[in-house]
């Protein structure tokens, strides 16, 4: 946060640099924070700034040092059974420390977290404080302030998960501010996050009232949606929470009858460019083949960069695991889309057999949602215009399913489990799943996924559905919370440490006790949960006296 003070001397054009399909604004230079927010050109371009820090991987950071990506595309994955690292042991420890819960309180990787998502807060403040003020038309007035709480919300919902308690800041930080503002509790800091969410729901449009021009703004579904998986986080995570599984359920029940959203018909689209906001998507960050390779100029992303094969034209990282392959039921065609690589499909994806650096992966496969086309790849390697999924449909009805178990309304979740499970039987295989094609070929099902039924057991139930909703929802960043949530993780872990090896056969973390340097780090959430915490970086805790978490 130290490193956020700069802001306040740094006009609104300064400070806010688009990064989405509908940043098509100019910065107007010389503007204040008094007259900047009274014309709707600029307020639109303030709002697309608090979308830019979401979607910002390298580049300068808010003090001019250089911040790496803001990594909420990997924390669900690398720290639970779906994902290795990836790229060469060597490459970015600073990850690896995270993933076998060794991080030091200097890691650069939750500095680069910390620092972005409080510099999203205060984008988010300088909105809230003068929006309300301007002579904008009331509709747009209410949306961009709704689009700002969303935003607020999102961060605040991010920075719980991984460090709990953090200060929350009502307004534009102010020097007066600085070392001042205490800690707020994890349970306060889910709470204040609700709210920001329920704020938004409250003056967002529904998707379908946007046009084209503005989609991937944050929706009423979006913020609704957002509120549902904290809730659900929160009955696991939040010993003081007074959520109850009815609350989610209703929740879901509301965006669901809403008649925004359905299943995409062909699973293997969801994450091609035909699929970008298509019906199944609930939020998605846009991006735009750009020119510039770093943040804050640049306008696309290089997460396909980051994940793509160190054969072609990436750097490896984030491996699916032989785990999360083996997950899979024969022949579901779900798995041609959600991985690839030297030991899967004759090394094909997207038309082409590639080569691969085995050596230099810590799994044989690799992402394949986040893999382009050779036709599709930027001419700047790290601007890519593919967009980042961040919630989709079938999230809100897993959560939807989760909670009719709870209540004990088996039939209905037996029937939702169902309807994805249909959709993925009527799914073609990847789209260039063949070599010199780039179709989507006939998946060739056989009838390998059987109707299931759901038992009329809570625990049994349960299991059903998170297995489920693995393979279903792979690589999307979900997994280890669910296991956190349903205290599943420690015992992963135990399963991760007994059974992961390198490519050389070996066990790969022989030499680390990741339940007991994961368990000197946690805190009680509900019913007996472990909750683990990555440290508070060491210069915030000195700076501002927070107390560091425990194990650190």
């Amino acid at each position: 946060m130290k490193k956020l003070l700069y802001i306040i001397a740094i006009t609104m054009a300064g400070l806010f640099t688009g990064c989405s399909d509908f940043l098509d604004v100019d910065p107007i230079a010389r503007e204040t924070e008094e007259n900047f927010f009274q014309t709707p050109d600029n307020a639109i371009l303030a709002i697309n700034g608090i979308y830019d820090v979401i979607g910002q991987s390298e580049g300068a950071g808010p003090d001019g040092q250089w911040l790496t990506h803001n990594y909420e595309f990997f924390f669900g994955d690398l720290l639970a059974d779906d994902a290795e690292k990836g790229s060469k042991e060597a490459d970015l420890e600073p990850i690896q420390q995270l993933v076998e819960w060794r991080a030091s309180t200097a890691n650069s990787v939750i500095e680069s977290v910390w620092i972005k998502c409080f510099d999203g807060v205060y984008r988010a403040n300088i909105a809230l404080k003068w929006l309300p003020e301007s002579a904008l038309d009331t509709e747009l007035k209410e949306r961009l302030i709704g689009e700002a709480y969303f935003l607020k919300g999102y961060f605040y919902f991010y920075m719980v998960r991984v460090f709990g308690g953090v200060p929350l800041f009502d307004a534009p930080i102010s020097e007066a501010d600085f070392g001042n503002v205490p800690r707020a509790s994890y349970h306060e800091t889910f709470e204040y996050a609700a709210n920001l969410f329920k704020e938004a729901a409250a003056r967002l449009p529904l998707k379908s009232e946007y046009g084209d021009d503005n989609m991937g703004r944050a929706t009423k579904g979006a913020a609704q949606g957002y509120l549902a998986r904290l809730y659900a986080y929160q009955l696991g995570m939040d010993a003081e929470a007074s959520v109850t599984p009815q609350m989610v359920y209703d929740l879901t029940g509301e965006i669901i009858a809403s008649g925004q959203y359905s299943l995409l018909n062909n699973y293997a689209q969801l994450f091609e460019i035909i699929g970008e906001n298509a019906s199944e998507s609930i939020f998605e960050l846009q991006m735009l083949e750009g020119n510039t390779e770093n943040a804050p100029q640049k306008t696309g992303t290089n997460l396909n960069q980051f994940t793509g094969n160190r054969g072609d034209w990436g750097w490896g990282f984030q491996n699916p695991t032989e785990d999360l392959v083996a997950a899979f039921e024969d022949q579901d065609p779900r798995l041609s889309s959600t991985v690839y690589g030297g030991d899967y499909n004759g090394g094909v994806v997207q038309g082409v057999a590639y080569t691969y650096k085995l050596d230099e992966q810590m799994t044989p496969y690799l992402n394949r949602k986040t893999a382009m086309a050779d036709s599709e790849k930027p001419a700047i390697t790290k601007s890519s215009p593919y967009n980042i999924r961040k919630m989709r449909y079938a999230e809100i009805l897993f959560l939807h399913a989760e909670m009719a178990i709870e209540l004990g309304m088996y039939g209905e979740a037996e029937d939702i489990i169902e309807s994805i499970r249909a959709r993925a039987r009527t799914s073609t295989l990847a789209r260039g799943h063949a070599e010199g094609s780039l179709t989507y070929p006939s998946s060739g099902w056989g009838g390998n996924l059987p109707f299931l039924g759901v038992p009329n057991d809570r625990d049994a139930a349960m299991d059903l559905l998170l297995a489920q909703k693995r393979v279903e929802m792979a690589n999307e960043s979900l997994r280890f919370w669910d296991l956190v949530r349903h205290n599943k993780y420690l015992n992963m872990l135990d399963h991760k440490q007994a059974t992961f090896k390198n490519t050389e056969g070996d066990l790969r973390y022989e030499n680390v006790n990741l339940k007991s340097n994961c368990e000197s780090k946690t805190i009680s959430g509900s019913n007996g949960v472990k909750v683990p915490l990555m440290p508070i970086p060491e210069s915030e805790v000195n700076d501002w006296g927070l107390a560091q978490n425990p194990g650190y």
